[in-house]
């Protein structure tokens, strides 16, 4: 893959990480904790990033 695309999967997957942590404490706590965000918009956050995530690495694969 080509490293800026390999790149770009890495910061897609830790940001996802970080917005499955938000959404778990969010969903904890039971409260909008950052700008009224709730733990389901984070969790749908990190699914499409995820899903992005996927796309990019399998069309880098294509690409070979």
């Amino acid at each position: 893959m080509n490293k800026t695309l390999n790149l770009l999967c890495d910061l897609l997957i830790i940001v996802a990480a970080v917005s499955l942590v938000l959404g778990i404490i969010t969903r904890i706590v039971e409260s909008a904790i950052i700008f009224g965000v709730t733990s389901q918009a984070f969790l749908q956050f990190t699914q499409g990033l995820l899903l992005f995530a996927i796309a990019l690495g399998i069309r880098g694969l294509l690409k070979k």
